[in-house]
């Protein structure tokens, strides 16, 4: 009898046509696909621990903010939440360690458009896109400030253009935590559209530049109000011109908003960086709506507001995924237009 069987299979398979195979074979792993799908769906979420990369030491804005959602995620989710820090090649360390993982929703990042936009852009050793991250939940914006040695002959940011950009002046220095970072970028962009001349002193992070503008050797810098340049402009090591935002911040309210100004491009100049809760995209929308829910209970909470009393800045408004979706969206596409720009090339 298994004689026969055994004729008859391979009867059968010379009968098929190769195509039909094909199809069969194709369907067998569509199949294995749905049922795997299903069972990550039917998972009860979470059943481990969650883990929150964080693309630089301890100890900086993003990970005192990684670290005071940990009390509240954990008792929301009923699951260790661990941070895991992960610095390195401008974020893409933190960022590829993501990717290399599950979509799962088991794997979350403390993001900013420094490592999910720009790295990606200026950096030709990061091998993913923008768009191979989603934005799950906004948590802080943070305007960014015009900083300048204290020696610096302008109380403004308008003093500076308009004399930086006259015939002849040999130029500003500025100096950024490194090629392609948010700071370098809107520095150029700043000098491209209102014609100051700026000369880019690129370092490795924000420590070593912090000591060359207290030292006086480098004329200015854009960061935002937070960690070490908060000590120094409180200590009057250093001074700062304007915010560029739209208003004063309420930790530094002497310093005028670019909006108050007079510069004819004062529109173009108004920059912050945000952080926010970020994932790998493709994760499944029922666990999305349980991260985001989770996370905008820990952004809520006294631990957060405690983390972001210290910058004067507010948590930002809890938002769907859908808004958070079009915000990261039109942000990149923002960044890709400076990039675009300024013409920068990948290093």
């Amino acid at each position: 009898m298994k004689a026969t069987f055994a004729r008859g299979a391979k009867a059968l398979a010379r009968a098929l046509n190769p195509r039909v195979v094909r199809m069969l074979a194709a369907a067998g792993v569509v199949a294995l696909g749905a049922t795997g799908q299903a069972a990550l769906a039917a998972e009860t979420f979470p059943s481990k621990p969650i883990a929150m990369l964080v693309a630089f030491p301890p100890g900086g804005p993003a990970d005192v903010l990684a670290r005071a959602m940990q009390i509240a995620m954990e008792k929301r989710l009923g699951q260790p939440f661990i941070v895991e820090n992960l610095p390195g090649a401008g974020g893409a360390v933190a960022v590829q360690r993501l990717l290399s993982r599950p979509a799962d929703g088991y794997t979350l990042i403390m993001g900013s458009p420094n490592e999910a936009i720009l790295t990606p852009l200026s950096n030709a050793a990061a091998k993913y896109k923008p768009e191979d991250l989603a934005l799950l939940a906004p948590i802080s914006n943070h305007p960014l400030v015009v900083m300048a040695r204290n020696e610096l002959p302008f109380t403004s940011l308008e003093q500076l253009i308009a004399e930086s950009s006259k015939p002849g002046h040999p130029g500003l220095s500025f100096g950024s935590p490194g090629h392609g970072s948010m700071y370098h970028i809107v520095s150029e962009y700043m000098a491209q559209t209102t014609g100051a001349k700026l000369l880019h002193v690129p370092y490795k992070g924000a420590t070593p530049m912090m000591q060359d503008l207290v030292g006086e050797r480098v004329d200015l810098t854009i960061l935002p109000n937070l960690g070490a340049s908060t000590q120094l402009l409180e200590s009057r090591k250093i001074k700062a011109l304007n915010v560029l935002d739209t208003q004063r911040m309420s930790n530094l309210p002497g310093v005028p908003a670019i909006a108050e100004s007079r510069i004819a491009q004062k529109n173009e100049l108004v920059h912050s960086i945000w952080l926010a809760v970020m994932a790998r995209d493709g994760i499944p929308a029922d666990r999305l709506r349980v991260l985001l829910e989770a996370s905008q209970e820990a952004i809520r909470s006294p631990q957060m507001a405690n983390a972001l009393q210290p910058s004067g800045v507010q948590a930002l408004k809890p938002q769907s995924l859908a808004d958070s979706t079009k915000f990261y969206a039109t942000e990149t596409q923002k960044f890709r237009k400076m990039v675009q720009a300024i013409k920068l090339t990948p290093q």
